[in-house]
């Protein structure tokens, strides 16, 4: 080979060995700071075109507005404030997303596949192009009417509304609420003041799905769905009386204000009355652990649902000893549920048995607002029978006609339910007020499920479980009024 050849060659391969050496020395030492330099040049792009819209209906609940200036184009807006936080979630340059923000994200920054032929151009030239929209299930004058009364009574809590044959829910909200607006500004101090403000005042947790807490007597709407289904009926006699002690234990079991006198009642009767004695009997003595769970599960016990939003899952506890059982029969002891679940319940006795998976997500759109998806509602199958939805009917339109849950009355609407009351302090010494609650429905006007509700409030003391059924007939009263127009 020519010597001058020979000798370029070699400058050549020690010039490659050299840009090789320098590239491997970039990449794995100082990666970071070019991979901060290509995020934040991504970051800042993202924020150059409005991102979509979250709706309730008609309402924008979360938007992008534009800047005045400065790196960012664009910054998240929330105009409804702390009703809808809940829901919509955050979406933070220091944080990240929450909620239907994160859930949503490649949707809401217009990457998502659905939105392809949505400004084809940009698709093919991988440019940056508007989001598409969320529209939610949720009604937004309902859910501002449930954060309202939950605000109006003066404690914390949660109500949700359900529509029974499909699903969808109409109001999910938690109080108190939280704004998102600030923990998704643009410049950081705000946005980390407001995360602390939030971090610490415990406002983001959303008291309808990530908490759960002992339901109370409404549990006995599922003990009485155990009985019902492995035989037995609304008019069966049932024993009743003032005390009741399960085997193995010195714990007496008693009814509020001896309710109950008498030794025995129509299972409606019971029911109506919310005999504590009759129910802790009924799973000592009637049912067995076996029937106890499978009528729970059958309900959702044991599930996290995902409506998209995650939700805790309620449980029973441990049911093997009687003493437990008792008092679990009761809403007690380690029981524990979710707002959700219990509106579940009772939406599914509503619809005849038939459970439908809850559901927050209507449908997604293009920015013009085309559909780009819809989503269906799904049959999660049969918690129980028929027969038996129709004889809890029975029961939970006694409670709401002439028991303990007469303030969720609605003239001209069948309207059916139970109330729960529930103790949940540490020690007897230092009670902590009474949580209370109540789950039910109302049919329309043809005699087919319109709504079903529970409403949550926690700490709330005396009348709790009756300001809880005042409430959730205001809600229900509010969407049968609105479909009757």
């Amino acid at each position: 080979m020519n010597p001058a050849l020979r000798r370029m060659g070699v400058i050549a391969l020690v010039l490659l060995a050299a840009l090789m050496v320098q590239s491997t020395w970039v990449a794995f030492f100082h990666h970071e700071d070019y991979e901060g330099l290509s995020n934040a040049r991504t970051l800042i792009a993202e924020y150059e075109v409005p991102r979509g819209q979250i709706l309730a209906g008609d309402t924008v609940i979360a938007e992008s507005v534009p800047t005045d200036g400065g790196s960012y184009g664009y910054r998240r807006n929330y105009p409804e404030g702390d009703y809808f936080g809940n829901i919509t979630g955050f979406k933070s340059i220091n944080y990240g997303a929450s909620n239907l923000e994160a859930y949503e994200n490649s949707l809401l920054n217009g990457t998502s596949s659905l939105l392809a032929f949505d400004d084809f151009w940009a698709t093919v030239l991988k440019e940056n192009k508007t989001g598409g929209n969320v529209v939610t299930t949720i009604d937004a004058d309902l859910q501002k009417a449930a954060y309202d009364a939950i605000a109006d009574a003066g404690v914390q809590g949660g109500a949700v509304v359900i529509d029974p044959k499909t699903g969808r829910i109409l109001a999910q909200a938690s109080y108190p609420g939280w704004n998102p607006t600030d923990v998704s500004s643009n410049n950081g101090e705000t946005a980390e003041e407001a995360k602390k403000a939030l971090d610490d005042s415990g406002d983001m947790l959303d008291l309808t799905r990530q908490e759960y807490f002992p339901p109370g007597s409404t549990f006995k709407t599922l003990v009485a769905a155990a009985y019902i289904e492995n035989g037995g009926k609304a008019d069966d006699m049932v024993p009743a009386g003032n005390g009741y002690t399960a085997p193995d234990t010195n714990h007496e079991i008693k009814n509020s204000s001896a309710q109950c006198p008498d030794e025995e009642y129509t299972l409606e009767k019971a029911f109506e009355l919310s005999c504590n004695t009759t129910f802790a009997r009924m799973c000592v003595e009637d049912l067995t652990v076996d029937q106890i769970t499978e009528i729970t599960e059958a309900f959702g016990f044991g599930e996290t649902y995902e409506t998209p939003l995650s939700t805790a899952a309620s449980g029973t506890g441990d049911l093997s000893e009687d003493a437990f059982r008792a008092q679990a029969c009761i809403g007690q002891q380690d029981v524990v549920e979710t707002v959700l679940q219990n509106a579940v319940v009772a939406a599914t006795i509503a619809n005849g048995g038939d459970r439908m998976a809850p559901q927050i997500i209507a449908e997604l759109t293009d920015s013009e607002g085309n559909t780009v998806q819809n989503f269906a509602e799904d049959n999660l199958g049969r918690s129980i029978d028929l027969d038996t939805a129709q004889e809890l009917q029975i029961l939970m339109e006694a409670v709401v006609e002439n028991g303990t849950g007469r303030t969720a009355q609605i003239d001209g609407y069948t309207v059916g339910g139970k109330t729960g009351t529930a103790q949940h302090s540490d020690s007897s010494d230092n009670p902590e007020p009474d949580h209370g609650w109540f789950h039910g429905y109302a049919m329309d006007k043809d005699g087919e499920p319109a709504v079903a509700v529970c409403v949550f409030l926690d700490s709330y003391g005396d009348g709790a479980s009756a300001k809880a059924a005042e409430i959730s007939g205001d809600l229900m009263e509010q969407v049968l009024e609105g479909g009757e127009e």
